[in-house]
């Protein structure tokens, strides 16, 4: 009669590898991510030359979309939009003068959720949804995505990519939300705050237009003046994108 010890650890551990495997051959690459953890999103470049990317989120209102767009008329500054496509759809004129002056318009999803909580089918057809919508309103074809609060996972950059999306965060954070003051906003942006540098060449600095931040058509010119003196180009995400030699973080893909 032969008697077999079995080690508890070693059959734990040997569950979980053969359960990997088998989800693996199910869906190697979703595996993989999980695993290595190298889904990121862009939140900067690296560049040689001199620009940094102003973007926009919108979510609700419309008082200082118009202000945002005469300022950056006069300045002549292009920059990207992202867009909640239910805002979207209830302001369309608002929409085409954005387009229509020049700027980039990119996804802000078609709630304001975080994607992260969403299904894997949910999660398309918030993606899928919003780009229909853009799209139609905007006449530009949307692959640029920043997920409402930032808030992503390995799911959430893998499915925007197979939907034609690059998803983009930011590195320079305004904090006009918060409604600090004009002043505070361009000190933010300039100079940064605690650990957290100023603006510098491949960054991604991010405003709101919505009406949450209402100190931003105020801080505007001034951020916009002292940028132009220390000689940066002001351009879209897609602009910076095409000179980038690479994305930040690794695992961000260009």
């Amino acid at each position: 009669m032969s008697v077999f010890v079995v080690n508890r650890k070693k059959l734990a551990v040997g569950t979980v590898i053969l359960m990997l495997i088998a989800v693996l051959a199910v869906n190697k690459e979703q595996v993989v991510s999980v695993v290595t953890g190298n889904s990121k999103p862009i939140y900067s470049v690296k560049t040689e030359t001199k620009q940094v990317a102003l973007t926009f989120d919108i979510s609700w209102g419309e008082e200082n979309v118009q202000p945002i767009l005469d300022i950056l008329k006069k300045e002549n500054i292009k920059a990207t939009f992202f867009l909640s496509s239910p805002w979207a759809e209830t302001k369309p004129e608002l929409v085409k003068r954005i387009a229509a002056d020049g700027h980039e318009i990119g996804s802000h999803g078609r709630r304001h959720v975080d994607l992260n909580t969403l299904t894997a089918d949910a999660l398309m057809k918030e993606l899928d949804t919003s780009k229909e919508v853009l799209e139609r309103l905007s006449g530009q074809k949307i692959n640029l995505l920043r997920a409402p609060n930032g808030a992503y996972d390995n799911q959430v950059i893998s499915i925007a990519n197979e939907r034609g999306y690059k998803v983009i965060q930011w590195s320079v954070d305004s904090l006009d939300w918060k409604r600090p003051g004009a002043d505070a906003i361009v000190n933010y942006v300039m100079n940064g705050r605690s650990k957290n540098k100023g603006a510098s060449p491949g960054d991604i600095i991010l405003f709101h237009a919505s009406d949450s931040a209402p100190d931003t058509p105020e801080a505007l010119p001034t951020v916009l003046k002292m940028l132009k003196e220390k000689n940066y180009e002001i351009v879209t995400v897609g602009k910076m994108l095409s000179n980038a030699q690479e994305s930040w973080p690794p695992g961000s893909s260009l």
